[in-house]
């Protein structure tokens, strides 16, 4: 049976008749928007998240909705540190993942920047490409190894991509003009890019990725919205990453 989701669908809607219970994900950028309501619908389902975010203080109070719903439908959250612009917290996290041994059944590459103005990551790199595309590429190819059979990969992308293809002669705009946007879309058109070649190299094994578009939303509306109003711009934009965990399952 095909079903068909639009504009007004929620995030409960795509997973209606998912069981989760017994899936382990990890969905990194949890302190804010598409990673919150991510991680809630999926822990309201049954799911044990592990939710990954650069500021632990922020991160707690901005999921307190996600654990309210995890405990009230058997489903589990913890939250792991992780700065994906400084490479060094990319690795810890890793390490601290392995150590523990527990597999994934899925990973959504959610956290990231846009359009900000020029800088550099800790390691010197473009901050958007720094942050949306290497620090995820590190992550997930150190953790690949606890992908389970039959597991996703899912890799936030965005129409955006459309502003630019990655430029690897000059990655950090030492030569270009920077433009924010520019910087935008090379990251995206990457984070595309990496999961078409993640889905080479592991489908083989029963792992498969996919580069999803969440959606668009003016951010700077969000001020004068209802609640109500919130949550269906984020769950409008969660939607296509929900579509893809449900697939895994059915």
């Amino acid at each position: 049976m095909t079903t068909t989701f639009g504009a007004t669908s929620t995030t409960d809607d795509v997973l209606t008749g998912a069981d989760l219970r017994g899936k382990r994900i990890l969905v990194t950028g949890v302190s804010a928007g598409l990673g919150v309501e991510t991680a809630r619908a999926l822990t309201a389902h049954g799911a044990h998240v592990v939710g990954a975010a650069r500021n632990l203080v922020k991160a707690k109070a901005a999921t307190e909705p996600v654990q309210k719903d995890a405990d009230a439908n058997g489903g589990i959250f913890e939250l792991v540190e992780l700065d994906l612009a400084n490479l060094k917290s990319v690795r810890a996290c890793a390490e601290g993942l392995l150590a523990k041994g527990k597999p994934f059944d899925v990973i959504i590459a959610n956290a990231g920047v846009m359009a900000t103005p020029f800088g550099r990551t800790v390691d010197g790199f473009e901050t958007q490409f720094g942050t949306n595309h290497l620090g995820h590429f590190v992550l997930v190819n150190r953790i690949a190894s606890l992908l389970r059979a039959g597991g996703r990969l899912i890799s936030l992308s965005s129409s955006g991509h459309r502003f630019a293809n990655v430029d690897l002669e000059d990655p950090n705009f030492e030569q270009t003009p920077y433009e924010p946007f520019v910087a935008y879309g090379r990251s995206k058109t990457a984070n595309a890019l990496f999961a078409v070649a993640f889905d080479k190299r592991h489908r083989d094994s029963g792992v498969r990725a996919a580069a999803v578009h969440p959606g668009v939303y003016i951010l700077n509306w969000v001020a004068t919205w209802t609640r109500v109003s919130f949550r269906r711009c984020w769950t409008r934009q969660t939607n296509s990453v929900l579509r893809q965990v449900k697939n895994l399952i059915s």
